[in-house]
């Protein structure tokens, strides 16, 4: 995801952290899908 970087996390840590749930929450919704459609 574009903008998730070190210099984020340390300038912005509540941002970088929002991100990364963003982040985790669309792998999550790819990899059940692909287990829902196997």
């Amino acid at each position: 995801m574009a903008g998730v970087t070190e210099e984020l996390k340390a300038r912005d840590p509540m941002r970088w952290v929002g991100l990364m749930n963003t982040l985790k929450a669309q792998a999550e919704e790819i990899i059940f899908q692909e287990l829902i459609s196997a």
